[in-house]
């Protein structure tokens, strides 16, 4: 692997780099500038030293000539030794003679002078308007009330400091190219560690992706430094093979149920688009095959099914199948379900079954039910008119007058079950219009209570059982005849398990959860209902167990569901009837919404 500019060896030597220049930089600045402050205090020291000497040799009174001497030793060893009088007046100079020296300036104003006259000695730096150059002076106070004076330039100072500077910095580049040698050495290594690792995992998760991948795992790891990152990638690439493992034998699965399925199953992404489906629907819609990723409409081309999915799509939630028909004469349904956990991948799930026989069924059980009730109206009537001639025969004993009774009353109660089944038959017609008006509820139900009480059955008339009405001022949008025969099912049905001296209640109200609609409620407080009936006693000819022998013939309710549902109302039963507050004491209620005018 070729090392970029931004590669991990570069990023390190970098900042191996960086530390070694700081770390070589700031002591070399520090050292430079401390190594040159004690030179200059040391050079003060030796300066004053010299010019105590000085001093000592000027105090015991030598000859002119030790004098002069004593000021050609100073400048052949580049001092400049001055000699003042007590007022600064400049005496003697190493560096000056002659006619140079009275033009010298008065030195009574120099720090190292002043200090010196004042202390006894005194030293300062700076600079020499007589030499041009920074100076290091030291003074001592004479005997005789004058100074004398050494200074040494700060020049020699610095030329002996680069000189000892440059040997330094020698062995401190040195040092540092050692270290950047050691660094490259270490960023070297780790590259190389780093690019086998790279290039291991690269390969474990290439075998991943094959779909039986896995095996591959660190055996040898570059450095020891690298060991913990070596166990965290096998034990990763273990989850994964696991992982995989797992997902492939879930796909194998989910793939094996969805082709066994008789039902097609077709799975859209969160956008609406076909995703995948299984070979029944394929069977189905042969088309499917060059439909992915497109709108459903266009795989299945029913616009009912992509209104439902655009509305599943906007979380407007709707539970009730899709029904349609194919042109050759085939019914399907489909039902649609959105998964909790909404993903980009996984939006709509469409389940279709083929219906045509069921639906077949149903017309054969319809059809027969209307014929065989038509052809036993005729029959019946005959029945019930003979039955009745015998009745009102004279002479005829007591023992065949009720026999005649006998052959009456099941003759009209098979009449009556006849006329409830075409009644059903009807409802069930989709064809069959019905005209729905504004309707008083309140004048249906009095009609109807008026039929329930000149025809009910001998049982029921000698029940002492009030009806108690409570029906709120709204008219609904109803077929009057049908809804009296609602009126009528439920009146009987409570009529005939209500106990004596029993009170059947009729409410009505403005539906308090759904706008727009009215909800009715025809309750007693009869023996109730188990709760494991509840959800049958609307199916046809379905009778709880105990009141088998009740007269009725268990059409009733199943007609009230369907004239109910033909005016798009809602039916169900509450044993107990509950309200807001709880039991409301009733034991059944029979409950039906309508929509109001």
């Amino acid at each position: 692997m070729v090392s970029s500019p931004g590669s991990l060896r570069t990023r390190l030597l970098a900042a191996f780099a960086l530390i070694t220049l700081i770390a070589v930089a700031l002591p070399a600045i520090f050292t430079r500038s401390t190594l040159y402050q004690d030179r200059l205090d040391l050079a003060g020291r030796q300066a004053l030293a010299q010019a105590a000497f000085a001093r000592s040799i000027l105090e015991a009174d030598p000859d002119a000539e030790q004098v002069r001497r004593l000021f050609q030793a100073a400048a052949d060893v580049a001092l400049r030794m001055t000699l003042t009088d007590a007022s600064g007046q400049v005496l003697r100079d190493s560096h000056f003679s002659g006619a140079a020296l009275p033009e010298l300036d008065n030195h009574a104003d120099r720090p190292e002078i002043e200090q010196a006259l004042s202390q006894g000695s005194g030293m300062s730096l700076r600079h020499s308007n007589s030499l041009g150059v920074d100076t290091v002076y030291a003074a001592v106070r004479l005997k005789n009330g004058g100074a004398l004076r050494v200074a040494v330039p700060a020049a020699e100072i610095g030329r002996s400091l680069e000189t000892e500077l440059s040997s330094l910095g020698m062995a401190a580049a040195a040092v540092a190219a050692l270290c950047l040698a050691l660094a490259a050495i270490i960023a070297n290594r780790v590259r190389r560690g780093a690019d086998e690792m790279a290039e291991i995992v690269g390969s474990i998760a290439h075998s991943h992706q094959r779909e039986n991948g896995g095996g591959f795992r660190l055996r040898q790891v570059p450095g020891r430094e690298f060991l913990p990152l070596a166990e965290a990638v096998n034990s990763m690439a273990d989850s994964i093979e696991e992982y995989v493992r797992d997902n492939n034998d879930q796909r194998g699965q989910l793939e094996s149920i969805l082709d066994g399925m008789h039902e097609g199953v077709l799975v859209l992404n969160g956008a609406g688009q076909i995703r995948r489906w299984n070979n029944a629907l394929a069977a189905m819609f042969p088309e499917i095959g060059r439909q992915r990723g497109k709108p459903i409409i266009e795989g299945l081309p029913v616009p009912a099914l992509q209104v439902r999915v655009d509305a599943l799509l906007a979380n407007q939630i709707d539970d009730s199948p899709v029904y349609f028909e194919l042109p050759a004469g085939r019914f399907l349904v489909a039902h649609l379900s959105r998964p909790r956990r909404s993903r980009e991948s996984l939006g709509v799930i469409v389940v279709v079954y083929d219906a045509t026989e069921i639906m077949g069924l149903n017309r054969i059980r319809r059809d027969f039910i209307s014929n065989v009730s038509h052809e036993l109206r005729t029959p019946l009537t005959a029945v019930r008119g003979y039955a009745e001639t015998l009745l009102l025969a004279d002479g005829l004993d007591k023992e065949h007058r009720a026999f005649a009774t006998i052959i009456h009353n099941h003759a009209t109660a098979l009449s009556k079950i006849v006329g409830d089944l075409l009644v059903l038959a009807r409802m069930e017609n989709e064809n069959e219009r019905i005209e729905l008006l504004p309707t008083d509820a309140a004048g249906v139900l009095a009609e109807a209570a008026s039929v329930c009480r000149e025809q009910a059955p001998e049982r029921i008339k000698g029940k002492k059982i009030t009806l108690d009405v409570r029906l709120a001022e709204a008219p609904v949008m109803a077929n009057a005849a049908l809804l009296a025969q609602v009126f009528r099912n439920l009146l009987e049905n409570a009529c005939r398990f209500t106990p004596e001296n029993g009170v059947i209640s009729v409410t009505s109200v403005k539906h308090p959860q759904a706008a727009g609609e009215v909800l009715f409620a025809v309750s007693d407080n009869g023996p109730g209902i188990p709760q494991a009936a509840l959800p049958r006693i609307f199916e046809r000819f379905y009778q709880v167990r105990q009141e088998r022998n009740s007269g009725g013939s268990g059409v009733g309710l199943a007609i009230c569901k369907h004239i109910i549902e033909r005016h798009g109302g809602k039916i169900w039963a509450e044993s107990p009837q509950l309200t807001a507050a709880g039991s409301s004491g009733a034991a059944t209620a029979i409950l039906f919404t309508l929509p109001a005018a």
